[in-house]
């Protein structure tokens, strides 16, 4: 049986790295202003109090999220499946930037203001330097400038031949421009006119046009956020032998259905202070990534302490994990993506063309049920971001006009039709993926809910072929079941301002031009403080029936000194975490 769950967010994600129609990710806003953005500085070496010293060495064993599966290729522009081949490289390639996790995150002497529990996005308020010292942003003309750390080293590779080396801006604005004019990408970057090295440590992208989502694919995220070495590159970038990198690891085997094997990069360029004491990075010795495709083999791994961290477990294994392992740490965080029923709401002769209809169905809507019965619980408001986002709105917070949305009031729900003009109710379908068992278990519930006030909805199980191309062609009545992503707060903004897959918002609709206002602002703060509105004014139309956003389980045995439970630092980039992790063996032994 087909299952779509928490791993095939990394699928969807390539919808960030070039996978889907370019209107849903890369947004381009001619501008006006000709202000000139300030440089942005990075400290990169931070002070850590912990309780004991670090033990160097060691082997740290994790299960990645993509770990069911072989990755494709180990070269990010030929790979069909680049959402797997990045995970596998972040341990030897590393992005110019990353989350600042021991400064903003949950560490001591950290201000905890982000848990750094969303793959796919950081706010740029909370990016440090990472082989990157500074960028700045200039707007006459559009431009972005980003200067290197000095001294960062290529490890070299002897089976292509290649030396150590310094990392130099040639060698990124040669990687860059590889990757925006390969025919596989070009259409997706025509907003970067040409990238060059302005001097030995200086590169500068000249933009066509503005992309509210140019940190991700410049600073931390997609492929054209890290540079790869021309010498690999040229050697076969798909053999794993010809991997060459700056991080704090070298691929030093990979084994079919089996493992990835990181051995320590001596030369690694970080540190870190602990207790008032200067280590280099990383602190184990080496680092394996297992791959195993049977879910239950990876658990009997977690188990019995094979694997030391997997920060991907389901929430429905919470209780098993309990009983089998009771000193296994269960961090409980939320998924970056939501199942919503999407409304056709275009459709003059349906009846959820009218708001009030909508918001009815919604306060008619048990969403406590659904979050219990479907998911094992979870976030009844993870839409349009997710909890964790700067521009998040607790629903205990929202207005009194949106929490009643969510109240499971049917009188007052039944109201709200006889004054909309429906006082006997109306028939609806919803569409569901058949193969996807929790999306029909989710409109049961609502077709049980929606009868208490006289609508009659069914049930409409499709295969995924059939609601794909219903959601492109918009011909589907009444509401349509569609997975969403909810970790990057421009992909709602995204989906509403493009009117594709389904989002059944024109391009004249007050929240479309509202989310390219967002889309266009440049200022972080200034757009978290728009998209934070948005999110307001789209649950008050009722659009979109979001279902729960489930719980995850993010799960390491307390022998991982220095973690504190992040789940990503960059794009499903666990490795800024790792490389500051030690074993305590007198725990595991």
């Amino acid at each position: 049986m087909k299952r779509k769950n928490l791993w095939v967010v990394l699928g969807l994600s390539l919808l960030l790295i070039a996978t889907m129609l370019p209107a849903l990710v890369l947004t381009s806003c001619s501008k006006s202003t000709t202000s000139s953005a300030a440089t942005t500085t990075f400290v990169t070496t931070t002070t850590i109090t912990t309780a004991s010293a670090p033990v160097l060495g060691g082997t740290i064993t994790v299960l990645n999220g993509v770990s069911t599966e072989d990755p494709t290729d180990w070269d990010m522009l030929t790979s069909n499946r680049g959402d797997i081949t990045s995970v596998y490289v972040n341990p030897y390639l590393e992005p110019y930037f990353c989350a600042d996790i021991d400064k903003y995150g949950p560490r001591p002497g950290g201000s905890g203001l982000s848990l750094f529990n969303l793959p796919q996005c950081v706010p740029d308020q909370y990016l440090t330097g990472n082989i990157a010292q500074s960028w700045s942003f200039q707007e006459n003309p559009l431009s972005l400038t980003i200067t290197l750390k000095q001294g960062i080293m290529w490890t070299g590779n002897s089976n292509i031949g290649m030396a150590p080396r310094e990392l130099v801006a040639s060698d990124c604005a040669s990687a860059t421009t590889t990757q925006i004019t390969a025919p596989a990408s070009a259409p997706y970057f025509t907003w970067i006119k040409d990238c060059v090295a302005v001097d030995q440590y200086t590169f500068k992208y000249d933009f066509a046009s503005y992309n509210a989502n140019w940190q991700f694919f410049l600073l931390y995220g997609a492929g054209t956020a890290f540079p790869f070495a021309p010498e690999s590159q040229n050697a076969g970038g798909s053999n794993w032998k010809n991997a060459v990198g700056t991080g704090p690891f070298e691929l030093t085997n990979f084994v079919d259905g089996s493992s990835v094997t990181y051995t320590k990069n001596p030369n690694y360029w970080g540190s870190t202070t602990i207790n008032g004491q200067k280590y280099k990075e990383p602190l184990i010795d080496t680092l394996v990534y297992l791959i195993i495709p049977d879910a239950s083999t990876q658990q009997a791994a977690l188990e019995t302490g094979k694997v030391d961290w997997n920060p991907y477990v389901s929430y429905t294994q919470a209780s098993v994990l309990t009983s089998a392992a009771p000193k296994l740490v269960q961090d409980k965080w939320t998924s970056d993506q939501v199942y919503v029923f999407k409304a056709n709401r275009l459709d003059s002769s349906d009846p959820i063309s009218n708001l009030q209809v909508r918001q009815a169905l919604s306060e008619a809507t048990n969403y406590n049920n659904i979050a219990t019965l479907v998911y094992g619980g979870g976030e009844i408001l993870g839409w349009p971001v997710a909890s964790g986002q700067p521009s998040y709105t607790p629903l205990t917070n929202q207005s009194a006009a949106v929490q009643a949305l969510f109240s499971f009031n049917t009188k007052a729900a039944k109201q709200m039709l006889t004054a909309a003009g429906y006082p006997n109710g109306f028939s609806i379908t919803l569409a569901v993926d058949s193969a996807i068992p929790e999306e029909a278990d989710a409109a049961q519930i609502m077709v049980n809910n929606w009868a208490q006030i006289g609508v009659t909805a069914t049930i409409d199980s499709m295969n995924e072929t059939a609601l794909t191309a219903e959601k492109i062609a918009l011909t589907y009545k009444g509401y349509l079941c569609y997975p969403a992503g909810t970790a990057n707060p421009l992909t709602p903004l995204n989906w509403y301002q493009s009117n594709f897959m389904g989002a059944t918002y024109t391009a004249s609709d007050p929240l479309s031009v509202e989310a390219n206002a967002a889309l266009a602002e440049e200022d972080p703060l200034k757009q978290t403080a728009d998209v934070t509105q948005f999110c307001k004014d789209a649950l008050l139309d009722a659009g979109v029936i979001p279902m729960t956003n489930p719980y995850v389980l993010n799960c390491y045995w307390p022998w991982l000194e220095n973690y504190y439970g992040e789940v990503d630092a960059a794009y499903y980039n666990q490795v800024p975490m790792i490389r500051e992790l030690w074993i305590n063996q007198t725990l595991k032994n």
